[in-house]
């Protein structure tokens, strides 16, 4: 009996081993998050943006490196590398926080000689309180320790996943580097649907002080002034997303528009005293916010326009400096506190 008992688990134990061998050996053949391996410039599948980012800048060679939350996937990294004169990776987390970006810039620098970071730094995230912000990245993919890769090649999630690339490269549905992540194509962009995707809240008759979002703010902006002093040798351009005009409705109905803008104010004036901070600052371009078949929503924007603004980075157009700061930002809150909101939904079609 006892001798039945140790084959029957010899074999139990032989088979596991078979079975996570195998495991291992397809997920590190296939290799769907680069770990391993660079991905095809041509085509590959992609799916999981905090797990397949820390392949992408494992495996590129770059001097640029973009980042944002999903603001920032519509523009395309090559367009840097020809409006720089650079070469670009392009890293994006949904809903991302500060320390996943964190994260993944120590990461981008410990695997490059990172000479410029060009970083969307909006509202919505300044004003998010630190200890509500996710942090979903794959700590195992962001290092070089190989004793942790069993978290990558016995993982049940990722062989699910490496079947899945292999299903869909089958099918030929592979996509190039250069449109990772990118989603303006999946979806239109009018007035039509920013309003449909918009839920107005009602007039809350109450007004922020201006000051209440500063604390998060400021604890948020600690982390970016670490980035401007321990790497003073690198160029930091910091962009704020082009808003649209939603989004202040909501921020005068809410009342909460004064907290938004001196939260804008003390971030330039914090990051402005950087030498080697730059800021590009759209908010301000009232043709393009104003104009809501420019949006999928209330705040994201199509990839026709973050063209263009990528386009005017190095034109300086877009540029906020000390000299010019309060000029642009009283004129964004002059225009916001006196837009006709009423007058979206009379002329709506």
């Amino acid at each position: 009996m006892k001798d039945r008992y140790r084959r029957w688990t010899c074999g139990l134990l032989a088979v596991a081993c078979l079975l996570l061998t195998a495991c291992a050996v397809f997920v590190g053949a296939v290799d769907p998050f680069f770990h391993y391996r660079a991905p095809d410039p041509e085509g590959e599948i992609w799916f999981d943006q905090r797990a397949q980012g820390a392949g992408l800048l494992r495996s590129q060679d770059y001097e640029t490196l973009f980042m944002g939350s999903s603001l920032a996937a519509n523009y395309r990294p090559f367009w840097f590398d020809v409006f720089y004169d650079t070469s670009t990776v392009k890293i994006t987390f949904p809903n991302g926080g500060f320390r996943e970006f964190d994260r993944a810039l120590e990461y981008a620098f410990s695997q490059q000689d990172v000479k410029r970071v060009i970083f969307g730094l909006d509202p919505n995230l300044l004003a998010r309180s630190p200890a509500e912000e996710p942090y979903e990245l794959p700590d195992y993919l962001y290092d070089e320790d190989i004793w942790n890769d069993g978290r990558y090649l016995l993982n049940k999630d990722v062989l699910f996943r490496s079947a899945y690339t292999l299903l869909k490269k089958s099918r030929g549905e592979a996509q190039a580097i250069q449109d990772a992540f990118i989603w303006d194509g999946n979806v239109f962009f009018s007035k039509t649907l920013a309003l449909g995707s918009y839920q107005r809240p009602e007039p809350s008759g109450e007004t922020l002080a201006a000051d209440a979002l500063l604390a998060g703010s400021r604890e948020n902006l600690a982390v970016v002034t670490r980035w401007l002093e321990r790497y003073p040798d690198t160029e930091f351009i910091f962009f704020f997303s082009p808003y649209s005009i939603l989004f202040w409705d909501k921020a005068q109905r809410t009342g909460e528009t004064e907290a938004v803008l001196t939260m804008l104010e003390d971030a330039a004036g914090t990051l402005l005293d950087y030498e080697n901070a730059e800021l590009q600052f759209f908010m301000a371009d009232t043709e393009v916010i104003s104009n809501l078949d420019n949006y999928a929503d209330h705040i994201h924007v199509a990839g026709r326009v973050t063209y263009q603004l990528a386009k005017a980075m190095p034109t300086g157009h877009y540029r906020l400096t000390k000299e010019n700061c309060r000029e642009v930002l009283d004129g964004l809150r002059t225009y916001v506190v006196n837009y006709d909101y009423e007058s979206i939904w009379n002329t709506a079609p």
